[in-house]
């Protein structure tokens, strides 16, 4: 084997996108810190405009991107949706059943939910509308697009692919909160393995992104009704 079969093996360019994409989705906000905004005094309303703009930043990024890309998968879900659908939504229900059921478990080891469930209610409770327009469109195709397609392409074996999709997902959705919280790695991951599952199967990162954009919605819409 030369050293161009490694190199493409390796997959350095798709490497690079993926951990530059995520670099920015984590670190966003410290071009807020550098314009001497203060987090800790900021309010709920405008952290949201902060996060939205960090959303609108990354989907122009990711539009242009994978413009060809998102334009053919397009055609292709709208023609087989039926089928799609139905693979998508026996993917999610499984993912979503163990999610709850060892997000229970964890409740219990922890005593409380995570912070990431408690940042999103307080955002919630400040601006319901633009909270769930956030939670329920842009966070869905921005999250799928990172950590399922762009992370796919990094990747020839699909086993190891969701397994890493899972833990990155869980990972990214506990990050910088207490050591004992990472235990909701195990929720988080198992939905994102199954959505890697998903993609596996139909090739389609619009089925991951219409389960994702459902399971938050219907999650967001319960948490402002209650």
């Amino acid at each position: 084997m030369g050293y161009g079969d490694i190199m493409n093996k390796i997959k350095i360019k798709e490497i690079i996108l993926f951990c530059t994409v995520v670099f920015v989705f984590l670190t966003f906000e410290l071009i807020y810190l550098f314009l001497g905004v203060d987090f800790n005094t900021i309010t709920s309303k405008d952290y949201i405009l902060i996060t939205l703009s960090k959303y609108f930043v990354i989907i122009l990024f990711l539009l242009i991107y994978y413009k060809k890309y998102l334009v053919s998968k397009w055609k292709d879900f709208i023609k087989n949706f039926k089928y799609y659908f139905i693979i998508s939504f026996k993917d999610w229900l499984t993912g979503f059943l163990i999610m709850i059921v060892s997000n229970s478990i964890i409740v219990n080891i922890v005593g409380s939910v995570g912070e990431n469930e408690e940042a999103v209610q307080g955002l919630i409770n400040a601006i319901p509308f633009i909270a769930l327009i956030m939670t329920t469109f842009l966070a869905p195709f921005v999250e799928e697009m990172i950590f399922r397609k762009s992370l796919q392409d990094c990747f020839n074996n699909k086993t190891f692919y969701m397994i890493m999709s899972g833990f990155i997902f869980g990972l990214i959705h506990t990050f910088g909160g207490p050591l004992i919280e990472y235990l909701y790695i195990i929720p988080y991951g198992a939905l994102g393995f199954m959505f890697a599952h998903t993609i596996n199967k139909t090739d389609n990162i619009y089925c991951t992104i219409m389960m994702h954009m459902l399971h938050n919605g219907f999650l967001t819409l319960i948490a402002i009704l209650v």
